[in-house]
Protein backbone atom coordinates (compact mmCIF):
# COMPACT_ATOMS: atom_id res chain seq x y z
CA UNK A 1 0.00 0.00 0.00
CA UNK A 2 2.90 2.35 0.77
CA UNK A 3 4.37 1.70 -2.68
CA UNK A 4 0.99 2.41 -4.25
CA UNK A 5 0.71 5.74 -2.44
CA UNK A 6 4.31 6.61 -3.39
CA UNK A 7 3.67 5.90 -7.07
CA UNK A 8 0.50 8.01 -6.90
CA UNK A 9 2.32 10.95 -5.33
CA UNK A 10 5.12 10.77 -7.92
CA UNK A 11 2.47 10.48 -10.68
CA UNK A 12 4.13 7.35 -12.08
CA UNK A 13 1.16 5.76 -13.80
CA UNK A 14 2.94 2.63 -15.02
CA UNK A 15 4.33 1.81 -11.58
CA UNK A 16 0.94 2.56 -9.99
CA UNK A 17 -0.86 0.20 -12.38
CA UNK A 18 1.82 -2.48 -11.97
CA UNK A 19 1.51 -2.41 -8.17
CA UNK A 20 -2.26 -2.46 -8.49
CA UNK A 21 -2.15 -5.38 -10.93
CA UNK A 22 0.40 -7.39 -8.88
CA UNK A 23 -1.49 -6.92 -5.60
CA UNK A 24 -5.03 -6.78 -6.96
CA UNK A 25 -6.43 -9.46 -4.67
CA UNK A 26 -4.95 -7.91 -1.53
CA UNK A 27 -5.96 -4.37 -2.43
CA UNK A 28 -9.45 -5.25 -3.59
CA UNK A 29 -10.16 -7.23 -0.39
CA UNK A 30 -10.41 -3.94 1.48
CA UNK A 31 -13.98 -2.61 0.93
CA UNK A 32 -12.93 1.02 1.53
CA UNK A 33 -10.21 0.89 -1.11
CA UNK A 34 -12.43 -1.04 -3.53
CA UNK A 35 -14.97 1.80 -3.29
CA UNK A 36 -12.51 4.53 -4.25
CA UNK A 37 -9.90 2.82 -6.46
CA UNK A 38 -11.67 3.80 -9.70
CA UNK A 39 -11.71 7.46 -8.66
CA UNK A 40 -8.05 7.31 -7.66
CA UNK A 41 -7.13 5.68 -10.97
CA UNK A 42 -9.08 8.30 -12.91
CA UNK A 43 -7.42 11.06 -10.88
CA UNK A 44 -3.85 9.86 -11.50
CA UNK A 45 -4.60 9.36 -15.20
CA UNK A 46 -5.96 12.90 -15.39
CA UNK A 47 -2.87 14.32 -13.68
CA UNK A 48 -0.52 12.39 -15.97
CA UNK A 49 -2.61 13.43 -18.99
CA UNK A 50 -2.36 17.11 -18.03
CA UNK A 51 1.41 16.79 -17.62
CA UNK A 52 1.70 14.94 -20.94
CA UNK A 53 -0.24 17.46 -23.05
CA UNK A 54 1.20 20.59 -21.46
CA UNK A 55 3.94 21.32 -24.05
CA UNK A 56 1.73 20.68 -27.10
CA UNK A 57 -0.78 22.67 -29.11
CA UNK A 58 -1.90 19.52 -30.97
CA UNK A 59 -1.59 15.95 -29.82
CA UNK A 60 -2.93 12.71 -31.24
CA UNK A 61 -5.33 10.78 -29.01
CA UNK A 62 -3.85 7.38 -30.00
CA UNK A 63 -0.42 8.62 -28.84
CA UNK A 64 -1.87 9.65 -25.48
CA UNK A 65 -3.68 6.32 -25.31
CA UNK A 66 -0.41 4.48 -25.77
CA UNK A 67 1.36 6.63 -23.16
CA UNK A 68 -1.38 6.10 -20.56
CA UNK A 69 -1.91 2.47 -21.56
CA UNK A 70 -5.68 2.88 -21.80
CA UNK A 71 -8.14 2.75 -24.74
CA UNK A 72 -8.54 5.84 -26.91
CA UNK A 73 -12.21 6.15 -25.89
CA UNK A 74 -11.17 6.45 -22.24
CA UNK A 75 -8.61 9.13 -23.15
CA UNK A 76 -11.33 11.00 -25.01
CA UNK A 77 -13.63 10.76 -21.96
CA UNK A 78 -10.87 12.18 -19.75
CA UNK A 79 -10.25 15.00 -22.24
CA UNK A 80 -13.96 15.84 -22.45
CA UNK A 81 -14.06 16.10 -18.66
CA UNK A 82 -11.02 18.39 -18.64
CA UNK A 83 -12.49 20.65 -21.33
CA UNK A 84 -15.85 20.86 -19.57
CA UNK A 85 -14.15 21.63 -16.24
CA UNK A 86 -12.09 24.37 -17.94
CA UNK A 87 -8.84 22.69 -16.92
CA UNK A 88 -7.76 22.79 -20.55
CA UNK A 89 -8.85 25.17 -23.28
CA UNK A 90 -9.21 23.45 -26.60
CA UNK A 91 -11.28 21.17 -28.73
CA UNK A 92 -11.34 17.51 -29.60
CA UNK A 93 -11.28 16.64 -33.28
CA UNK A 94 -12.98 13.24 -33.23
CA UNK A 95 -12.57 12.64 -36.95
CA UNK A 96 -8.78 13.00 -36.86
CA UNK A 97 -8.46 11.72 -33.28
CA UNK A 98 -6.64 14.84 -32.14
CA UNK A 99 -6.74 17.30 -29.27
CA UNK A 100 -6.15 20.90 -30.32
CA UNK A 101 -5.27 23.25 -27.49
CA UNK A 102 -5.78 26.99 -27.59
CA UNK A 103 -2.97 28.92 -25.97
CA UNK A 104 -3.52 32.22 -24.24
CA UNK A 105 -0.64 34.47 -23.45
CA UNK A 106 -0.10 35.33 -19.81
CA UNK A 107 -0.91 38.96 -20.65
CA UNK A 108 -4.33 37.97 -22.00
CA UNK A 109 -5.05 35.96 -18.86
CA UNK A 110 -3.88 38.83 -16.65
CA UNK A 111 -6.09 41.36 -18.47
CA UNK A 112 -9.07 39.03 -18.24
CA UNK A 113 -8.50 38.65 -14.49
CA UNK A 114 -8.20 42.43 -14.04
CA UNK A 115 -11.39 42.95 -16.05
CA UNK A 116 -13.25 40.43 -13.90
CA UNK A 117 -11.91 42.05 -10.76
CA UNK A 118 -12.96 45.55 -11.85
CA UNK A 119 -16.45 44.30 -12.80
CA UNK A 120 -16.83 42.73 -9.36
CA UNK A 121 -15.67 45.92 -7.63
CA UNK A 122 -18.11 47.95 -9.72
CA UNK A 123 -20.98 45.64 -8.74
CA UNK A 124 -19.97 45.91 -5.07
CA UNK A 125 -19.84 49.70 -5.35
CA UNK A 126 -23.34 49.82 -6.86
CA UNK A 127 -24.67 47.54 -4.13
CA UNK A 128 -23.22 49.78 -1.44
CA UNK A 129 -24.63 52.93 -3.06
CA UNK A 130 -28.09 51.37 -3.34
CA UNK A 131 -28.06 50.43 0.36
CA UNK A 132 -27.07 53.94 1.41
CA UNK A 133 -29.90 55.48 -0.62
Amino acid sequence: MTNLVGAYQRKEIREFEKILRDNRATIMDDPFIRTYIDDVLRNIRTQVLLRLIKPYTRIEIPFVSKQLNIPAQEVEDLLVGLVLDNKIVGRIDQVNQRLELYRQSSDTQRYAAIDKWSTTINALYKTCINRVN
